[in-house]
Protein backbone atom coordinates (compact mmCIF):
# COMPACT_ATOMS: atom_id res chain seq x y z
CA UNK A 1 0.00 0.00 0.00
CA UNK A 2 2.51 2.33 0.81
CA UNK A 3 4.58 1.35 -2.55
CA UNK A 4 0.80 2.07 -4.22
CA UNK A 5 0.72 5.39 -2.45
CA UNK A 6 4.10 6.88 -3.61
CA UNK A 7 3.57 5.80 -6.86
CA UNK A 8 0.53 7.25 -7.22
CA UNK A 9 1.98 10.76 -5.54
CA UNK A 10 5.07 10.75 -7.94
CA UNK A 11 2.25 10.29 -10.80
CA UNK A 12 0.68 13.35 -9.53
CA UNK A 13 3.17 15.34 -9.56
CA UNK A 14 4.29 14.86 -13.03
CA UNK A 15 1.22 15.59 -14.31
CA UNK A 16 1.12 18.63 -12.08
CA UNK A 17 4.71 19.55 -13.34
CA UNK A 18 3.44 18.79 -17.09
CA UNK A 19 -0.05 20.85 -16.42
CA UNK A 20 2.81 23.85 -15.27
CA UNK A 21 5.09 23.19 -18.43
CA UNK A 22 1.68 23.12 -21.15
CA UNK A 23 0.47 26.77 -19.63
CA UNK A 24 3.86 28.47 -19.44
CA UNK A 25 3.81 27.26 -22.79
CA UNK A 26 0.93 28.48 -23.48
CA UNK A 27 1.51 31.97 -21.99
CA UNK A 28 4.43 32.34 -24.21
CA UNK A 29 4.56 33.86 -27.76
CA UNK A 30 4.99 31.66 -30.26
CA UNK A 31 7.01 34.57 -31.76
CA UNK A 32 9.49 36.25 -29.66
CA UNK A 33 9.18 40.49 -30.58
CA UNK A 34 12.65 40.96 -31.51
CA UNK A 35 12.03 38.81 -35.11
CA UNK A 36 9.76 41.10 -35.62
CA UNK A 37 11.89 44.24 -35.36
CA UNK A 38 12.65 44.68 -39.19
CA UNK A 39 9.15 44.97 -39.73
CA UNK A 40 8.08 46.98 -37.23
CA UNK A 41 10.52 49.29 -38.35
CA UNK A 42 9.70 49.40 -42.24
CA UNK A 43 6.01 49.75 -40.94
CA UNK A 44 7.12 52.73 -38.64
CA UNK A 45 8.87 54.62 -41.66
CA UNK A 46 5.39 53.73 -44.11
CA UNK A 47 3.61 55.57 -41.46
CA UNK A 48 5.76 58.45 -41.49
CA UNK A 49 5.48 58.73 -45.41
CA UNK A 50 2.00 58.25 -45.66
CA UNK A 51 1.15 60.35 -42.80
CA UNK A 52 3.89 63.35 -44.03
CA UNK A 53 3.12 63.12 -47.52
CA UNK A 54 -0.52 62.96 -47.39
CA UNK A 55 -0.60 65.73 -45.36
CA UNK A 56 1.38 67.93 -47.32
CA UNK A 57 -1.02 67.36 -49.98
CA UNK A 58 -4.29 67.94 -48.56
CA UNK A 59 -2.82 70.76 -47.25
CA UNK A 60 -1.52 72.41 -50.95
CA UNK A 61 -4.88 71.88 -51.96
CA UNK A 62 -6.78 73.66 -49.55
CA UNK A 63 -4.33 76.48 -49.34
CA UNK A 64 -3.81 77.10 -52.62
CA UNK A 65 -7.19 78.33 -55.00
CA UNK A 66 -5.36 77.46 -58.38
CA UNK A 67 -4.99 73.67 -56.81
CA UNK A 68 -8.72 73.54 -56.52
CA UNK A 69 -9.31 71.58 -60.05
CA UNK A 70 -12.12 68.82 -60.44
CA UNK A 71 -8.88 66.74 -60.75
CA UNK A 72 -7.35 67.40 -57.60
CA UNK A 73 -10.93 66.82 -55.66
CA UNK A 74 -10.51 63.31 -56.54
CA UNK A 75 -6.95 63.04 -55.56
CA UNK A 76 -7.98 64.95 -52.13
CA UNK A 77 -10.10 61.97 -51.50
CA UNK A 78 -7.44 59.60 -51.69
CA UNK A 79 -5.38 61.76 -49.80
CA UNK A 80 -7.81 61.96 -46.87
CA UNK A 81 -8.34 58.09 -46.88
CA UNK A 82 -4.50 57.29 -47.03
CA UNK A 83 -4.10 59.60 -44.70
CA UNK A 84 -6.14 58.28 -42.25
CA UNK A 85 -4.75 55.22 -42.80
CA UNK A 86 -1.76 55.53 -41.81
CA UNK A 87 -3.26 57.45 -38.40
CA UNK A 88 -5.96 55.07 -37.73
CA UNK A 89 -4.90 51.79 -39.23
CA UNK A 90 -1.44 50.94 -39.23
CA UNK A 91 -0.08 52.16 -36.10
CA UNK A 92 -2.16 49.27 -33.72
CA UNK A 93 -0.90 46.80 -36.63
CA UNK A 94 2.53 48.23 -34.71
CA UNK A 95 1.05 46.92 -31.42
CA UNK A 96 0.07 43.55 -32.83
CA UNK A 97 3.75 43.17 -34.21
CA UNK A 98 5.11 43.76 -31.07
CA UNK A 99 2.91 41.71 -29.12
CA UNK A 100 4.22 38.73 -31.68
CA UNK A 101 0.55 38.48 -33.43
CA UNK A 102 -1.80 38.26 -30.14
CA UNK A 103 -4.20 41.26 -29.40
CA UNK A 104 -4.55 42.97 -26.12
CA UNK A 105 -6.68 45.93 -27.10
CA UNK A 106 -10.13 44.20 -26.40
CA UNK A 107 -12.48 43.08 -29.21
CA UNK A 108 -13.88 46.42 -29.05
CA UNK A 109 -11.22 47.68 -30.59
CA UNK A 110 -10.92 45.05 -32.67
CA UNK A 111 -13.94 45.40 -34.31
CA UNK A 112 -13.36 49.27 -35.12
CA UNK A 113 -9.91 48.50 -36.19
CA UNK A 114 -11.24 45.67 -38.87
CA UNK A 115 -14.06 47.67 -39.69
CA UNK A 116 -11.73 51.11 -40.53
CA UNK A 117 -8.89 48.80 -42.66
CA UNK A 118 -11.23 47.66 -44.34
CA UNK A 119 -13.89 51.06 -45.23
CA UNK A 120 -10.29 53.18 -45.67
CA UNK A 121 -8.76 50.84 -48.31
CA UNK A 122 -11.71 50.09 -50.13
CA UNK A 123 -12.31 54.12 -50.28
CA UNK A 124 -8.93 54.41 -51.76
CA UNK A 125 -8.97 52.16 -53.95
CA UNK A 126 -12.40 53.25 -55.45
CA UNK A 127 -10.84 56.79 -55.27
CA UNK A 128 -8.34 55.48 -57.51
CA UNK A 129 -10.79 54.24 -59.70
CA UNK A 130 -12.56 57.27 -60.02
CA UNK A 131 -9.58 58.99 -61.03
CA UNK A 132 -9.10 56.86 -64.19
CA UNK A 133 -12.66 57.34 -64.87
CA UNK A 134 -12.51 61.22 -64.67
CA UNK A 135 -9.07 60.87 -67.01
CA UNK A 136 -11.06 58.69 -69.50
CA UNK A 137 -14.10 61.02 -70.30
CA UNK A 138 -11.37 64.07 -69.96
CA UNK A 139 -9.44 62.25 -72.55
CA UNK A 140 -12.27 61.12 -74.81
CA UNK A 141 -14.72 63.77 -74.64
CA UNK A 142 -12.64 66.71 -74.13
CA UNK A 143 -14.84 69.29 -75.45
CA UNK A 144 -18.82 67.99 -74.21
CA UNK A 145 -16.90 66.45 -70.72
CA UNK A 146 -14.93 69.53 -69.77
CA UNK A 147 -16.76 72.76 -70.24
CA UNK A 148 -20.28 71.56 -69.83
CA UNK A 149 -20.44 68.29 -67.29
CA UNK A 150 -16.86 68.50 -65.34
CA UNK A 151 -17.81 70.52 -62.46
CA UNK A 152 -16.47 70.41 -58.96
CA UNK A 153 -20.64 69.11 -58.17
CA UNK A 154 -20.31 66.17 -59.93
CA UNK A 155 -16.99 65.26 -58.41
CA UNK A 156 -18.30 66.04 -55.34
CA UNK A 157 -21.04 63.54 -56.46
CA UNK A 158 -18.61 60.64 -57.41
CA UNK A 159 -16.85 61.13 -54.23
CA UNK A 160 -19.93 61.04 -52.20
CA UNK A 161 -20.46 57.67 -53.92
CA UNK A 162 -17.33 56.44 -53.92
CA UNK A 163 -17.40 56.77 -49.86
CA UNK A 164 -20.96 55.47 -49.72
CA UNK A 165 -19.81 52.20 -51.84
CA UNK A 166 -16.82 51.44 -49.00
CA UNK A 167 -19.27 51.93 -45.90
CA UNK A 168 -21.88 49.50 -48.11
CA UNK A 169 -18.87 47.26 -48.25
CA UNK A 170 -17.95 47.29 -44.83
CA UNK A 171 -21.08 47.24 -42.61
CA UNK A 172 -22.37 43.71 -43.43
CA UNK A 173 -20.29 41.98 -40.98
CA UNK A 174 -22.27 44.74 -38.42
CA UNK A 175 -24.86 43.20 -38.86
CA UNK A 176 -24.45 39.42 -38.51
CA UNK A 177 -22.80 38.61 -42.18
CA UNK A 178 -19.84 36.92 -40.15
CA UNK A 179 -17.82 33.38 -39.09
CA UNK A 180 -18.88 32.28 -35.37
CA UNK A 181 -15.07 32.42 -34.49
CA UNK A 182 -14.26 35.62 -36.19
CA UNK A 183 -12.45 37.23 -33.14
CA UNK A 184 -11.63 34.85 -29.52
CA UNK A 185 -9.52 35.88 -27.19
CA UNK A 186 -6.00 37.60 -27.68
CA UNK A 187 -6.59 37.47 -31.52
CA UNK A 188 -8.14 39.92 -34.15
CA UNK A 189 -8.82 38.74 -37.44
CA UNK A 190 -10.66 39.68 -40.90
CA UNK A 191 -13.94 38.06 -41.23
CA UNK A 192 -13.79 34.66 -42.32
CA UNK A 193 -17.01 34.04 -44.06
CA UNK A 194 -16.73 32.64 -47.38
CA UNK A 195 -19.83 34.97 -49.03
CA UNK A 196 -18.76 38.17 -47.52
CA UNK A 197 -15.31 37.57 -48.68
CA UNK A 198 -15.84 37.08 -52.11
CA UNK A 199 -18.52 40.17 -52.11
CA UNK A 200 -15.88 42.26 -50.30
CA UNK A 201 -12.62 41.61 -52.89
CA UNK A 202 -15.25 41.92 -55.73
CA UNK A 203 -16.06 45.07 -54.63
CA UNK A 204 -12.93 46.25 -53.11
CA UNK A 205 -10.79 45.28 -55.80
CA UNK A 206 -11.48 42.70 -58.70
CA UNK A 207 -14.36 45.14 -60.08
CA UNK A 208 -12.17 48.52 -59.65
CA UNK A 209 -9.36 46.51 -61.08
CA UNK A 210 -11.09 45.39 -64.35
CA UNK A 211 -12.95 49.17 -64.72
CA UNK A 212 -9.30 51.07 -64.70
CA UNK A 213 -7.26 47.99 -66.75
CA UNK A 214 -9.91 48.90 -69.50
CA UNK A 215 -9.94 52.62 -69.05
CA UNK A 216 -6.45 52.58 -68.92
CA UNK A 217 -6.14 50.71 -71.68
CA UNK A 218 -9.18 53.03 -73.90
CA UNK A 219 -7.29 55.98 -72.95
CA UNK A 220 -3.50 54.40 -73.92
CA UNK A 221 -5.63 53.55 -77.59
CA UNK A 222 -6.75 56.96 -78.03
CA UNK A 223 -4.01 59.03 -77.02
CA UNK A 224 -1.91 56.47 -79.74
CA UNK A 225 -4.21 57.07 -82.62
CA UNK A 226 -4.12 61.36 -81.68
CA UNK A 227 -0.44 60.54 -81.97
CA UNK A 228 0.04 58.80 -85.30
CA UNK A 229 -3.18 61.64 -86.67
CA UNK A 230 -0.63 64.33 -85.71
CA UNK A 231 2.14 62.46 -87.36
CA UNK A 232 0.35 61.89 -89.90
CA UNK A 233 -0.36 66.08 -90.29
CA UNK A 234 2.96 66.90 -89.72
CA UNK A 235 4.19 64.78 -92.60
CA UNK A 236 1.27 66.44 -94.84
CA UNK A 237 2.63 69.97 -93.81
CA UNK A 238 6.11 69.21 -94.11
CA UNK A 239 5.67 67.48 -97.43
CA UNK A 240 3.25 70.67 -98.74
CA UNK A 241 5.99 73.40 -97.19
CA UNK A 242 8.56 71.39 -99.57
CA UNK A 243 6.58 71.65 -102.75
CA UNK A 244 5.68 75.49 -101.93
CA UNK A 245 9.79 76.00 -101.61
CA UNK A 246 10.50 74.22 -104.35
CA UNK A 247 7.18 75.84 -106.74
CA UNK A 248 9.02 79.50 -105.10
CA UNK A 249 12.66 78.12 -106.06
CA UNK A 250 11.36 76.80 -109.70
CA UNK A 251 9.14 80.57 -110.41
CA UNK A 252 12.40 82.42 -109.18
CA UNK A 253 14.51 80.31 -111.77
CA UNK A 254 11.95 81.41 -114.39
CA UNK A 255 11.96 85.01 -113.16
CA UNK A 256 16.08 85.16 -113.55
CA UNK A 257 16.21 83.16 -117.20
CA UNK A 258 13.35 85.88 -118.37
CA UNK A 259 15.40 88.90 -116.82
CA UNK A 260 18.42 87.43 -118.86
Amino acid sequence: QRSMTTMRLRMEEVDASNGSNASSEATLPRHLPWQNVGLITLLCIVIIITVVGNTLIILAVLTTRRLRTVTNCFIMSLSVADWLVGIFVMPPEVVRLSMAGAWKLGRVMCEIWVSLDILLCTASILSLCAISVDRYLAVTRPLTYSRKTRTKRLAMLMILVVWLTAIAITCPPIFGWYDATHNQTNVCRYNQNVGYVVFSAMGSFFLPLVVMLYVYMRISCVVAHRHSQLTTLDNASQRSSRFITTNHQEESELDQSECE
